[in-house]
């Protein structure tokens, strides 16, 4: 009997942080169809790596070095990969040993896009709690199962035929991958969120989580000035009501709190400290209007692979 070749592949960037990054690389190898799994390691650490779960025959593992960024190497691996389902797993996560084959049933039902729901890796860490809130949690997300609007680019498994149209802006949506998500939406293509949970570690710092978004929001309104061609006067009038963001966030958290049925004493309770991270939106959307990229993937990049995640 023939064996079957892999039916994912899962591309992982990790960094400096070795324990974190062997835990998520474990929980991929620990699947309960890891035999039909290929892994693909980039390492922006500043000497390699050599713990033992790399030299897994299903993994390959390639040492780049900081002066990279998420968008040219998730673009080198969906370019690299031979399946046809792709996965971006982050190396602060741990995936359940269902994750990959309850994704690869759901692609078989007609869906592009698959993510499941997310969990808190460190809540019983304030900062790291109030930031997975609201970038992963409640406060953004919706608990429903089902055809969604609205999934991660991250930690989600795609239809790799379905990402590779957008060839002259792989790497602008990698690096920003909510107008990866509104593409596809935009063409028609179906999005769907599982039964299963992925854990999330988040950034246990306040200065932590508050620059990553930061960088990241400088990134996106820099980005989306591109894939939209905005006017000088358009971007004007964004800069002006820059100071607006915060409130318009913090309510949104509001609201999918709300839908998701938390109870609004502990929304009450984090709303100070939702609403300073949101200011490190608002704070990189002004910096992008103002000043451009500058450096800012490099640095969501060290944020994303570097950055104190205690469990």
């Amino acid at each position: 009997m023939a064996i079957p070749g892999p039916l994912l592949t899962v591309i992982m960037i990790i960094g400096d942080v070795r324990e974190r990054a062997q835990r998520a690389l474990r929980s991929v190898l620990s699947q309960d169809i890891a035999e039909q799994i290929v892994v693909l390691i980039y390492d922006r650490a500043d000497t390699p790596a050599d713990f033992p779960e790399l030299s897994a025959p299903n993994v390959t593992y390639e040492w780049v070095g900081k002066n990279t960024t998420l968008g040219v190497l998730q673009k080198r691996a969906v370019q690299t990969a031979t399946t046809d389902i792709i996965a971006f797993l982050e190396e602060h996560t741990v995936a359940p040993p269902e994750w990959a084959r309850e994704s690869l049933r759901l692609h078989s039902l007609g869906n592009t896009g698959i993510a499941g729901f997310f969990l808190s890796g460190n809540s019983n860490h304030y900062w790291a709690r109030v930031a997975f809130e609201v970038t992963y949690g409640d406060y953004v997300l919706s608990r429903k199962m089902g055809e969604t609007f609205s999934i991660p680019g991250d930690n989600s498994t795609f239809v790799r035929s379905k990402i590779l149209r957008y060839q002259d802006e792989l790497e602008l949506f990698f690096n920003t991958d909510i107008l990866l998500i509104r593409r596809l939406l935009a063409d028609g293509e179906k999005l769907y969120r599982g039964n299963f949970g992925v854990y999330h570690y988040n950034e246990s710092k306040m200065s932590g989580a508050w620059w990553a978004l930061c960088y990241w929001s400088q990134m996106y309104i820099c980005n989306l000035m591109v894939v939209e061609r905005w006017s000088f006067i358009r971007r004007l009038l964004r800069l002006c009501a820059v100071p607006l963001v915060p409130f318009v966030r913090t309510y949104y958290n509001f609201k999918m709190a709300k839908l998701n049925a938390v109870a609004m004493k502990q929304f009450v309770a984090d709303l100070p400290a939702a609403f300073l991270m949101n200011s490190g939106s608002a704070a990189g959307i002004a910096a992008g209007l103002l000043f451009g990229l500058q450096q800012s993937e490099y640095r969501f990049a060290d944020c994303e692979t570097c950055a104190e995640r205690l469990d």
